[in-house]
């Protein structure tokens, strides 16, 4: 579950169920959606003003590695990008919710982090072995 709190009470506003632990959340660049990565090897997108689950993205391979596994909105917000147990990166289009293309071949073990430059033109993963990749 996704809890939203109130600061000024400490008190919980809205709970989203998800369905599974939660292992990252990320907040779009006009902050108006969150994208969560669950043990139930999904990202979600979930809207921010409404508190619903609005997309739910899945793929044949897409495993959440790790309780730390991360996922990412691209900067212009067009995509969400996660790192699979596989070794396999996969990146989804936010618009039609299908997978876009996967990166395979480069780590040998889970993908831990996932990071996209500013611009958008680069693409960092982190693999469990230490091994740091930049994609373009």
């Amino acid at each position: 579950m996704i809890r939203f709190w109130d600061s000024r009470d400490s008190r919980c506003t809205q709970v989203v169920p998800v369905g599974a632990k939660v292992t990252s959340l990320s907040l779009s660049p006009d902050q108006l959606q969150l994208l969560s990565c669950s043990r139930d090897n999904a990202l979600k997108v979930i809207d921010l003003r409404m508190h619903t689950v609005q997309q739910v993205f899945r793929a044949d391979g897409f495993k959440c590695g790790s309780d730390g596994t991360k996922a990412v909105f691209s900067p212009d917000k067009s995509y969400a990008l996660a790192g699979s147990s596989n070794g396999t990166l996969f990146l989804w289009d936010i618009t039609t919710g299908k997978l876009e293309k996967s990166l395979a071949g480069v780590h040998r073990s889970s993908v831990n982090a996932v990071a996209w430059s500013p611009s958008g033109v680069h693409i960092g993963s982190v693999g469990r072995c230490r091994k740091v990749v930049l994609w373009r």
